[in-house]
């Protein structure tokens, strides 16, 4: 019988940090900036490392089987996102994934050009194409935030987009408000125009695993290493996006697919460990639903779905937790439409000091501007460099954890 609700204990019994006395007294909420790595792949990771850290391929035994590793933590992602794995890019981050794919983004973008980036984003996401329409003396546009909510209007981007557009590059959801921005919205808009869409989903695809076949973008990158995996950047890009772009690979390598935007081989023990992602999402999936004959992806989007409505529930129990004190919550004060990613900024306190008053009680979330200062500015936040206070889940976080972090921060206020 499926199961309706996300089995905790079974989900933290598959990370074997908790085992571990400092984590295990941890109450962590710095997932945004990089998640806790699942069992099954720290032991792809470790046994490549031990049994078989080589150069990969050739006709030596121990080379083809570390080529064999690596092929199938590459097949192992392409099928938890229901894509050719040939449209698949690993690379070393997905600032470096997006900056390469920027790069490649040269025969479309000409001084006749425009490209349309949004405050919402990480830099990441910004200063790439602002660095391209340098280069190619394009115009680059900004999607303005409201400054009060700080979230981004779709009657902006209608009035933004025009005929000689040729890029669109958005968030899916920011790594500061939280709001999941209306993607497939923007998608539709931009594709009768001839403009290729670019989706940042770092900061929701550990909320919400990815649906590419279903948002259908010209290109959609995202951190393995937010997603319970190991450290690395993984890009879609479409087949028809891809053929305009130049290569950034060797030269000998264009005939490969997915080597075209490939501009510094990531780790080779990283890319295997990646098969065991699947394993996690399968085993969640037997655990919560039963054995199935489903695919990887169909597994993946409905262990995702437990995943989110467990963060969701935790979510609304923290802000509950903490709705009549003097704090300012960056974006919606309500889970709807959002995700489970809180960032505020208290009247009586800095959040440096709100940092430190968390971490005296074992509990972990930082501030700062996390790469969005550009947004924190537009919203008018006084001191960037203290920043806002960064509260985000996991799926593996507990109603504990958050009871926690609501007596700390009720305590000093």
């Amino acid at each position: 019988m499926p199961s309706n609700c996300l089995d905790i204990n079974f989900v933290r019994s598959c990370f074997p940090t908790f085992a571990e006395p400092l984590a295990a007294k941890t109450a962590f909420f710095e997932n945004a900036g990089g998640s806790y790595v699942a069992g099954p792949v720290l032991d792809k990771l470790m046994h490549f490392y031990r049994i078989n850290k080589v150069q990969p391929y050739g006709e030596s035994e121990i080379l083809k089987v570390a080529g064999t590793q690596m092929d199938a933590g590459r097949q192992t992602m392409a099928d938890l996102l229901g894509v050719p794995v040939a449209n698949i890019t690993l690379g070393a981050s997905t600032t470096q994934n997006i900056n390469t794919l920027a790069f490649a983004c040269a025969p479309l973008v000409s001084s006749g050009t425009e490209v349309i980036v949004t405050d919402q984003d990480h830099e990441a996401n910004i200063g790439a194409w602002e660095r391209l329409c340098e280069r190619q003396g394009a115009t680059l546009v900004t999607w303005p935030i409201n400054p009060q909510t700080g979230e981004l209007d779709l009657n902006d981007f209608s009035t933004l987009l025009k005929p000689n557009t040729a890029i669109v590059c958005l968030t899916h959801s920011s790594n500061i408000v939280g709001t999941i921005n209306p993607v497939e919205e923007v998608i539709s808009r931009a594709r009768p125009n001839g403009t290729r869409v670019v989706v940042d989903g770092v900061s929701f695809a550990p909320h919400q695993w990815p649906d590419i076949p279903s948002l259908k973008p010209d290109a959609y990158a995202f951190s393995s290493y937010k997603t319970y995996a190991t450290h690395l950047g993984v890009m879609y890009v479409a087949d028809d996006f891809l053929d305009t772009l130049d290569p950034q690979c060797h030269y000998f390598n264009r005939s490969y697919k997915n080597k075209l935007l490939d501009s510094s081989g990531p780790d080779h023990a990283a890319i295997a460990a990646l098969d065991g992602l699947g394993d996690y999402f399968n085993n969640s999936h037997a655990h919560h639903f039963g054995n199935s004959d489903i695919t990887l992806y169909q597994k993946a989007q409905q262990v995702s779905g437990l995943m989110h409505a467990h963060e969701t529930d935790l979510c609304k129990q923290l802000l509950d937790g903490i709705n009549d004190l003097p704090i300012n919550i960056i974006g919606r004060n309500h889970c709807e439409g959002r995700e489970a990613n809180i960032a505020l900024t208290s009247a009586k306190h800095s959040s440096a000091h709100l940092s430190r008053a968390l971490a005296a009680k074992d509990i972990a979330a930082g501030n700062g501007d996390f790469y969005a200062l550009r947004l924190l500015e537009k919203a008018g936040l006084k001191d960037t460099q203290d920043g806002v206070l960064r509260i985000s889940f996991s799926h593996y976080n507990t109603t504990d954890d958050v009871d926690r972090v609501i007596e700390v921060l009720r305590s000093i206020h």
